[in-house]
């Protein structure tokens, strides 16, 4: 055994060094690992690149290796969930800054997201963007696809970019990893091909669905989107003002709010917006296509069954209107074994403006009301459904029951 050791470090020991060479004219990964994308699988990377292989040892990240032919560099693809999260080159010694110089001209200077600096070389034509961060021993130099950000990327209507838009918030996990697997099994997000964009899945582990979908983007990102979908809506969450682009033709909804450092999150959810919701015919609401008031029980439950809401009261669930992050929650009220009311909330709270939107919706559909003089509440349609509406002040939303 002691001979074999001596041989493998004589071999290890006798193999050159680093040379411009091995980095190659353009900025790219070398020996083959251009090949490879984040967010590709571990299987399929080592189907591209035959010579990478799990390490003998683990080491503190999940990682796939590949013989770089040099004695100073250690080519290493890292994972996160069996899923391809970035390429990196870590070479010994404080020299690469020289090396990658010598072979791709100057770096460029800039700051990441916390402000920092960073020294990058990145080539369009390629399509690759390397960033050298030099530590006490070793410098890393990480290669991330790339292609510069342009308002191109959003597109001219909401919807998530790629495989994100196949899915959907509150999704079964097994549904969505049959749609998305490579970006559901990664934890930390993915980079896109684009320059600073990754994305981003995160699950419910309580109830094995998708609870958010999001793009980290950089500071520039605002001016894009708004080149591209036009200026957002001002609305308040949690107290901090955030951008928001309802998408009607879509389904989608998009929400900027700030990020770590000077970066930004994107988050994108599904909404039905209000006006659709309520439909323009006074003896219905298209959000509920099948006829609810006067139905059996049993028969609204087996026509709603992937709508209910869990729990003793009876009520089913509706995607959030265009200004709540919330279910649109369909409390329905029984007698005699048939439902005999139905309620939910139009909150306006997070945009104030949507109050008087909201009130015009209710107008066009049931026409003018009346005050009733022993409630609070507005008399939209007395005929069959009785409609009656009223202004949750406190809590910024209209209150709709129909019965």
């Amino acid at each position: 055994m002691r001979s074999v050791v001596l041989l493998a470090l004589a071999a290890c020991s006798s193999a050159p060094a680093a040379t411009t060479d091995f980095f190659g004219p353009t900025v790219e990964p070398p020996r083959g690992l251009m090949w490879i994308q984040p967010g590709m699988s571990a299987d399929e990377a080592m189907r591209l690149v035959p010579g990478l292989h799990v390490p003998d040892r683990k080491g503190v990240r999940d990682e796939l290796v590949l013989d770089s032919s040099v004695s100073d560099v250690q080519l290493t693809v890292r994972l996160d969930g069996g899923t391809v999260s970035g390429i990196v080159a870590i070479v010994q010694g404080h020299g690469a800054r020289d090396l990658l110089t010598r072979a791709w001209g100057p770096p460029q200077i800039a700051h990441d997201s916390l402000g920092q600096p960073e020294v990058t070389w990145a080539s369009e034509s390629t399509g690759w963007k390397v960033k050298l961060d030099c530590l006490e021993r070793n410098c890393l130099v990480e290669y991330s696809p790339y292609h510069v950000l342009t308002s191109d990327f959003f597109g001219s209507h909401v919807i998530p970019p790629g495989e994100l838009a196949k899915l959907r918030i509150g999704m079964k996990l097994a549904d969505a990893r049959t749609l998305a697997p490579n970006i559901i099994a990664s934890r930390t997000g993915i980079p896109t091909s684009v320059d600073g964009v990754r994305e981003f899945v995160s699950i419910d582990d309580k109830l094995g669905t998708v609870r958010s979908i999001y793009l980290n983007l950089p500071p520039h990102a605002e001016d894009l989107i708004a080149e591209a979908w036009s200026e957002g809506w001002k609305a308040t969450e949690l107290g901090h003002t955030v951008l928001v682009w309802p998408d009607p033709t879509t389904g989608w909804r998009a929400t900027l709010r700030d990020a770590l450092g000077y970066s930004h999150d994107l988050a994108y959810d599904n909404f039905i917006p209000a006006s659709h919701l309520l439909g323009d015919q006074p003896d219905s609401v298209d959000g509920l296509p099948q006829p609810i008031l006067g139905r059996p029980v049993d028969e609204v439950k087996k026509a709603y069954k992937d709508d209910l809401l869990p729990g003793k009261e009876l009520a089913l669930s509706l995607p959030p209107t265009e200004w709540d992050r919330n279910i649109t929650r369909i409390a329905l009220a029984t007698s005699d074994g048939k439902i005999r009311k139905l309620a939910f909330s139009l909150p306006y709270k997070p945009h104030p403006e949507a109050r008087d939107t909201l009130l015009d919706l209710f107008k066009r559909k049931w026409g003018e009301p009346k005050d009733l003089e022993d409630s609070k509440a507005l008399l939209f349609h007395e005929e069959d459904p009785r409609v009656e509406i009223r202004d949750d002040t406190e809590h910024g939303a209209w209150v709709v029951e129909l019965r």
